[in-house]
């Protein structure tokens, strides 16, 4: 966000207490008897902005005892204090604004000088980044925007008020071209750098020859390249490189199928063997079972031996009949004999031992089976697997390179056509190099006229501006109004501003035209500081009693300052003169000076000065 405001204007002195007054943003009426310093705080403005040693030597009175003007502006990344001391054409700036150092700026530009130019801290402030060059006279020569040369847009101070030429346009011709130029860039950001034909011939030629130089340069580098290139290419006499290609890539093409059918063809043999090695493994498993089921058939058997052996030595020991401790008579128990269902049970288990074992033989049978064909998969699977790694990949590897060695051969071919190609362009380009410095002469008469180049609807725009405005201001007599492009000035009733009225009307009708620059930057132009400053409006009114203006139309001026109160707008005018209008109520701020020493009241803007 560009743009700015005066926060407040301060006077200093080596021997009196300082001077200032405080602005804000929108209305600022400073209003006063004659005499009583309402001027000097715009000078003090432009003094320290860079008005010229020359025309502006100090904005005080030499009675006055005040040597340094202080400026304070408020933009939305912060405060910027710049003070400008009598006799001196710097400035001493101050701010914590990033991208902007404090320290002392020079107000008039030197090549040589090491210290920047304030001028780059202004155009900061109106958005512009650098030191834009525009055109300064006919021949598109560059010149320096400056914010001095801009400064009448936005300051109409005493000396100009009353002036019957044009307000905004200088009179002078080479400041004019300039001030158009950097109007036009304040308005489009338009330098028309790309109409530069003024490259001095030195310059030109100095272009000319380095040119010349970078492009023979190139077309020895090109002669070497291809030099290089053909005892490249030597390896390929006599062959049909084209030929070669088509038949290895059919061959690649040819050694990556077998790739992929022995690839394949190892799947399945590896499926197989992992199949043959469960089934081997159930096999094992079933053995460990037979082993287990065997051991367990022997201990049935000895089991029931343990019975029968038992039962037989049983039978053996004698019957006791009678008690051994009372003699008494003791039936024997009848024992139960186990000895058939043993043999029974033994007879059962030895068969089962006897399927145990034929079937074991299978098992192994089939294992051993397993084994076999499995030694004869891995045995195939192992030739494929060598036969990919060692003869089907190496020669895939090797079509792979030469393919890509032919495929160089293409590549440095398309080089060395290439290298050709630029060699002719170069070698065009300084042809075309000559052909465009004669056309450069003939730009050369080419004139620049700024006005032609200002938008289309520009004088349209101005002239409703000029219309609008004088009618909301109750211009006495108003039939019609318009901008004149060619003297950049309103004109009213057909008639040039000064032709039918003295300096009260150009005073009015120049604030006027001030407003209309004032509206067409805010709603059309790139780069706007939304700034204003009029001192006196109402200059001349007072000097001859045919410019006694309707107080209906000086009133609608002020009216018209209240209601539009955009930016900042600073008016200066005698306390005799001003219409008698509520400023405050509309939000403005008020500066009195009453010229009388009377508390509560301000006398002037510098103290001590009567």
């Amino acid at each position: 966000m560009a743009g700015f405001y005066i926060k407040k204007v301060i006077a200093k002195s080596d021997k009196k207490e300082t001077a200032d007054v405080t602005f804000k943003p929108g209305l600022n009426v400073i209003q006063g008897r004659s005499d009583t310093g309402k001027s000097c705080i715009v000078k003090c403005i432009e003094f320290v902005f860079g008005g010229s040693m020359k025309t502006l030597k100090t904005p005080f009175k030499p009675s006055a005892e005040y040597n340094e003007a202080i400026v304070v502006l408020v933009s939305p990344e912060g405060e910027i204090t710049v003070s400008r001391k009598v006799g001196k054409n710097q400035v001493e700036v101050s701010t914590e604004i990033e991208g902007i150092d404090s320290g002392l700026y020079n107000l008039k530009h030197s090549e040589k000088s090491k210290v920047p130019d304030f001028n780059l801290i202004m155009l900061r402030l109106l958005g512009i980044n650098g030191e834009p060059k525009v055109p300064s006279n006919a021949r598109f020569t560059p010149g320096r925007l400056t914010w001095a040369n801009l400064l009448r847009l936005f300051y109409v101070n005493e000396r100009r008020i009353d002036d019957e030429v044009s307000i905004v346009e200088p009179q002078e011709t080479y400041e004019k071209t300039l001030f158009m130029s950097s109007l036009i860039y304040l308005l489009s950001g338009r330098d028309f750098s790309e109409m530069d034909v003024q490259t001095q011939k030195k310059i030109r030629k100095a272009r000319k020859e380095a040119v010349e130089e970078y492009v023979n340069g190139k077309l020895s580098n090109a002669g070497e390249r291809k030099e290089r290139l053909e005892k490249e290419l030597q390896i390929f006499r006599g062959i049909d490189v084209e030929a070669q290609i088509v038949q290895m890539i059919s061959s690649l093409e040819e050694t990556e199928q077998k790739i992929a059918a022995a690839l394949e063809e190892s799947k399945k043999l590896l499926s197989s063997i992992m199949t043959l090695e469960e089934k081997s493994a159930e096999c094992n498993v079933l053995l460990s079972r037979y082993q287990n089921l065997r051991s367990q058939y022997k201990a049935d058997i000895q089991r029931l031996s343990f019975i029968v052996e038992g039962e037989v030595e049983t039978k053996k020991l004698p019957r006791v009949t009678s008690c051994p401790f009372c003699d008494g008579k003791i039936t024997p128990h009848s024992h139960k004999s186990y000895v058939e269902t043993s043999k029974a049970e033994l007879a059962r288990i030895m068969a089962q031992m006897e399927g145990l074992a034929a079937t074991e033989i299978d098992v192994r049978a089939q294992q051993e089976l397993n084994e076999q064909q499995l030694t004869v998969l891995r045995e195939r699977r192992s030739g494929i697997d060598a036969m990919i790694e060692q003869e089907l990949k190496p020669e895939s590897v090797k079509l792979t390179e030469s393919i890509r060695g032919y495929r160089a051969y293409i590549q440095i071919d398309k080089e060395m056509q290439l290298v050709s190609e630029f060699a002719r362009d170069w070698a065009g380009d300084l042809t075309k190099l000559d052909v465009q410095e004669e056309d450069d002469k003939e730009k050369e008469k080419i004139q620049y006229h700024p006005k032609e180049h200002f938008d289309s609807q520009f004088q349209t725009i101005m002239s409703e501006y000029a219309d609008s405005i004088l009618r909301e201001c109750n211009y006495h007599g108003l039939a019609a109004a318009r901008f004149d492009m060619k003297k950049f000035d309103i004109e009213v009733n057909g008639e040039p501003k000064g032709a039918s009225h003295g300096k009260g009307y150009c005073s009015y009708l120049n604030t006027v035209v001030a407003l209309m620059f004032r509206k067409y930057l805010m709603e059309h132009g790139k780069y706007n500081p939304e700034l204003l400053i009029v001192d006196t409006p109402l200059h001349g009114f007072d000097e001859d009693d045919s410019e006694d203006a309707p107080e209906s139309m000086k009133a609608g001026l002020f009216n018209y300052f209240i209601n539009h109160q955009e930016g900042q707008l600073i008016v200066i005018e005698n306390l005799d003169h001003i219409p008698h209008l509520d400023y405050e109520a509309s939000g403005a701020n008020v500066i009195t000076f009453t010229k009388r020493k009377v508390d509560g009241e301000r006398y002037g803007f510098l103290n001590d000065v009567y």
